[in-house]
């Protein structure tokens, strides 16, 4: 690593990034969506001369600001710290690398939330044309901002590019065209819709709960059939074309994994589902729907979001960037200078960092064991109990057998990175992990014999 390691007792630091970042995107995604649909709909009722529908739009448009604004922007923050916390290196790499791309995104952010503030407080005060124009440069402002961040995250998942590949020309458009963006854009264009459509059936739902047969709520109802129905379609065919186009290891990841088949069969199960009461209920028949209707329709594209969101994160391994950062937080080409001069290298002139006993006794070497731990395997593993936890993982074997492992370390496992540090610094890991894994029932009963 490049930077200190932080730990984060059972959960683990990528679990609470993933945590605040899904929680995050649930409300960001409605954000752009709900841009789009409040456009859209703004400009309908305009159109049409429906006043009350209008005045229903400025009440959603309340409720749309107080929740996209402050809680999105605290969450935001939320992943900005985690992650320069917990992937200090990838997430300078990533800085770097996509600089000119996060400035534009800021440039945009600002005009997003001018507009947003403008169409709000400036509703009924502007002429209606005007007002018109504004929540469209909002819309337009708060995709473009999708856009650019979907095309650093799908970097992070792909790095070869569609026109060339990044690492053969380091170039900035080769980096953010990648095979991954496209599939993410409409991904995350049809989950913005889909959200934003549901977040609107839900307030209504709630506001006309005691009189569901309101022909304004029947109304809403009806236009936010068409949305919700283009969005649920447009994220299976994002995700479904990111599959198709995802490279060779890792297709060999998702084959080897039980778990991972189970979470993109529960996305497509769920998302099936989700098509068929979008269409049976709002497209067809407006008057079956009511609050409770509304709330579980919302949390079923919740689970298929959170599903999918979890998997893409699990197939990047061992990556944090593909093929630039490792997991372990290295770069892919110091993987060599590691292993002959040590992973620990970079920290002998900082003791500070690396409080480790002079000499080659057991004390030393078990402290450098743990150290490793946490520099080589903390960000993605707890130590003896919580998330993806080592010690249970190591159940009964010996020094020998975890040693081995260590050595093939992405051998039987394609999600781990390789080993990268020296023998010496191997045998004081596997020294270490003994200490925490839970001995077998054998050993247990031919120690008390002794």
């Amino acid at each position: 690593m490049h930077y200190p390691w932080w730990y984060v007792p059972v959960l683990t630091a990528p679990m609470l990034i993933a945590f605040i970042a899904v929680i995050h995107v649930f409300v960001s995604h409605y954000a752009v969506g709900g841009g789009i649909l409040l456009a859209l709909e703004n400009q309908f009722a305009v159109k049409t001369g429906d006043k009350k529908y209008r005045d229903y739009l400025y009440k959603h448009a309340r409720f749309f600001v107080l929740l996209t604004v402050a809680y999105g922007a605290i969450t935001g923050v939320g992943i900005w710290w985690t992650i320069a916390l917990a992937s200090p290196a990838a997430t300078e790499k990533l800085i770097r690398m996509f600089v000119f791309g996060w400035a534009i995104e800021w440039v945009f952010f600002i005009i997003e939330i001018v507009a947003a503030f403008a169409m709000y407080y400036f509703w009924s005060k502007l002429p209606e044309k005007t007002h018109i124009i504004i929540t469209w440069i909002y819309a337009l402002a708060a995709w473009i901002s999708l856009v650019l961040i979907s095309g650093i995250t799908a970097f992070m998942l792909d790095s070869r590019g569609l026109i060339a590949n990044w690492s053969d020309t380091g170039n900035f458009w080769h980096a953010f065209f990648n095979l991954q963006f496209l599939p993410q854009t409409v991904a995350r264009t049809g989950g913005a819709l889909l959200l934003a459509a549901l977040y609107v059936l839900i307030h209504a739902a709630w506001v006309y709960r005691n009189d569901i047969s309101n022909e304004l709520f029947l109304k809403v109802v009806r236009r936010m059939g068409k949305p919700l129905l283009f969005g649920i379609i447009t994220i299976i065919i994002g995700v479904g074309w990111g599959c198709a186009v995802l490279h060779e290891q890792v297709f060999v990841a998702v084959e080897r994994s039980v778990f991972l088949n189970v979470l993109f069969a529960l996305f497509f199960g769920i998302s099936g589902l989700i098509t068929l009461l979008v269409f049976f209920g709002p497209v067809r028949n407006p008057r079956s729907v009511n609050f409770g209707f509304a709330v579980s329709i919302f949390i079923l594209s919740l689970t298929a979001l959170s599903v999918v969101e979890f998997a893409r994160e699990a197939i990047r391994k061992p990556w944090i960037v593909n093929n630039v950062v490792l997991g372990n937080q290295i770069f892919a080409g110091e993987i060599e200078d590691r292993q002959k001069n040590g992973f620990l290298q970079p920290f002998r002139e900082l003791p500070d960092l690396m409080p480790v006993p002079a000499g080659d006794t057991a004390e030393s070497r078990f402290a450098k064991g743990g150290m490793l731990f946490m520099y080589h395997c903390n960000n993605c593993h707890a130590l003896d109990h919580g998330m993806s936890a080592v010690g249970p993982l190591l159940y009964g074997e010996s020094k020998e057998q975890i040693a081995d492992k260590l050595r093939h370390l992405n051998i039987p496992v394609v999600s781990m990175p390789v080993w990268s540090g020296t023998d010496a610094e191997l045998e004081a890991l596997a020294e270490f992990l003994v200490s925490i894994r839970p001995a077998a029932e054998r050993e247990k009963t031919d120690g008390r014999k002794n």
